[in-house]
């Protein structure tokens, strides 16, 4: 059996998350899009992230810094200026009464995680078990990832709208996200963590993911994410419903300025996706070339 959480926790390196409705025509492959018409006064741009990319394998082109100069304010997913985002997420990361999820798992899964989280982080379940385990799964497939340092396109984006004065501002909060995960079955979430570290074929997953967001091929992306078994029943929860909800803040944003809009890539593709919603809500949106 293919792993549920696993599947769920790579592909939260694209958006947290996945794609509910079926896709009603292919897209362009791009990573960039262009929002005008609609009675906007200029163009703004939509931008599909990986939250997390090996340095090496990320890539940045210059039609991607002219768009983010050329807007006036930055929008991401969350606001990663917000002095108080660390304490928050610390926070809402620990399990309800500092619970220990350690003997949720078999001794098989606890050893087979303990070390892993051990090699890596230099300690085991004992100490972190305390958290919840959507964390410890983002945990696990950072260091999965064939490489000692990581690159984010939220930093990169966040660190260059500061240098040149924009506004950077969050379309929901981390409070809010983590309060997604509170609604999947705990029980769900432990069994495929353990099955992280225990299936083989988790890191040619993790690759095949990043391999796909490189290409910008967005129908694929949509194939690998939807191939999921959580995605069957929490997809509503994780992704659809949260476009929805962006659609209106995001009309509001662009409507009397420009905004470069960064969101997990897995939200564009779809008839549900941001770009297919801004569509219906009237918006020119095409890729960029």
């Amino acid at each position: 059996m293919k792993s549920i959480q696993s599947k769920t926790f790579l592909a939260l390196a694209f958006s947290l998350l996945f794609v509910l409705q079926s896709i009603s025509q292919t897209l362009d492959n791009s990573l960039l899009w262009r929002i005008s018409g609609n009675g906007l006064k200029q163009d703004s741009y939509l931008f599909g992230t990986i939250h997390i990319i090996c340095e090496e394998q990320f890539w940045m082109e210059p039609k991607i810094e002219k768009a983010l100069e050329s807007a006036q304010v930055l929008a991401l997913e969350i606001d990663m200026t917000d002095p108080n985002l660390m304490a928050e997420m610390q926070q809402l990361s620990i399990n309800p009464g500092f619970k220990n999820i350690k003997g949720e798992f078999t001794d098989e899964q606890a050893a087979a995680l303990s070390g892993f989280l051990t090699q890596h982080y230099g300690a085991g379940l004992d100490q972190l078990g305390i958290l919840k385990p959507f964390v410890l799964s983002s945990m696990v497939m950072i260091k999965m990832l064939p490489c000692e340092q990581q690159s984010s396109y939220e930093t990169f984006f966040t660190e260059k709208a500061k240098s040149q004065g924009k506004k950077v501002i969050g379309l929901e909060t981390a409070a809010f996200q983590i309060g997604m995960f509170d609604q999947i079955p705990q029980k769900i979430q432990i069994e495929d963590l353990a099955e992280m570290v225990t299936e083989k074929d988790a890191l040619a997953e993790l690759n095949q993911l990043v391999e796909t967001y490189l290409s910008q091929d967005l129908d694929k992306m949509y194939q690998i994410i939807t191939d999921n078994e959580m995605f069957q029943q929490y997809g509503d929860l994780l992704l659809k419903q949260r476009n929805e909800n962006w659609i209106p803040k995001i009309e509001e944003l662009v409507k009397n300025q420009s905004a470069f809009i960064a969101v997990g890539a897995g939200h564009l593709p779809s008839d549900s996706g941001v770009i297919q919603l801004l569509r219906k809500a009237g918006f020119k949106v095409e890729a960029v070339k």
